[in-house]
């Protein structure tokens, strides 16, 4: 079986279990955002709606400081909450190693050849995006040569971060490469109150763009990255995901939401 045929019974298989993302420009408050496990939801309802808000209220400030890193401090403080939210835990740094901006605008990419003949027409949604001409920094996506549903999420959400701005990425290059490759991250979006859990898969956007990140058309949409109250300012911050426990794709933060489905799924399991 070819790499195309896989990639169009997986493709498929996802849509009929509603795992792809949606095709609208701009996902609605329908949106179907991960479901968050046990221990999100007792964070969840131990955090009142007051303090939710007032951490998003200091998200939606520190994004529009000038890209790069925050006060140590108030990294460490952002780590805390936002890992109570959202129920795994998030590092500005991880294992030692931090990208040159933890706060910056997100700049929108294209689809990324994921094996070779792949095409525009066999990415499910956003054709619109285009498709890079090229491969990502990190190859193709397959395993072993076959298109995974793993495999197709990390394109489907992926970054692009400046890796080949690290002022230790020349002299270290061997070692860092492997480390970044889809290495688990998460945006952060206050202003819309969404958070996308991505891989890194390329390299940029290059400096001379004035943009310090770069998303996947479903990062892009679905996180509402430059929506009008967006504008592109997010966080992004690494996820310490040793067992590969948390998977891709939007997570709502909005406090109503997170609770409803806390609530909802309560009630379920009586």
């Amino acid at each position: 079986m070819t790499a195309q045929s896989k990639s169009q019974q997986i493709l498929a298989g996802l849509a009929m279990a509603g795992q792809v993302a949606m095709t609208s420009p701009l996902p609605s408050s329908n949106q179907d955002y991960q479901i968050l496990d046990e221990k999100t939801k007792k964070v969840a309802l131990d955090i009142s709606e007051q303090e939710h808000q007032e951490i998003i209220a200091k998200l939606s400030s520190y994004v529009n400081s000038p890209a790069g890193h925050l006060e140590r401090e108030t990294e460490l403080y952002l780590e805390q909450q936002l890992s109570e939210i959202l129920g795994f835990k998030v590092r500005a740094e991880l294992d030692g190693k931090k990208l040159n901006h933890s706060v910056g605008i997100m700049g929108s990419e294209q689809h990324l050849l994921r094996f070779p003949g792949d095409n525009l027409k066999e990415h499910d949604a956003y054709t619109e995006a285009g498709i890079a001409p090229n491969r990502g920094a990190f190859g193709w996506f397959t395993d072993n040569g076959q298109l995974t549903q793993e495999s197709i999420l990390r394109e489907k959400y992926y970054f692009a971060t400046q890796l080949m701005y690290l002022p230790e990425w020349n002299a270290n290059y061997e070692d860092l490469k492997p480390w970044y490759k889809f290495r688990k991250m998460i945006v952060i979006n206050p202003a819309e109150q969404v958070a996308v859990v991505g891989v890194v898969a390329d390299a940029g956007p290059a400096m001379w763009v004035k943009k310090q990140f770069g998303g996947s058309p479903e990062v892009i949409r679905e996180g509402k990255i430059w929506s009008p109250n967006s504008k592109g300012k997010v966080m992004i911050l690494f996820i310490d995901d040793e067992e590969n426990q948390v998977p891709l794709g939007p997570i709502s933060l909005d406090f109503k939401t997170v609770l409803a489905h806390s609530k909802s799924d309560s009630q379920t399991n009586i």
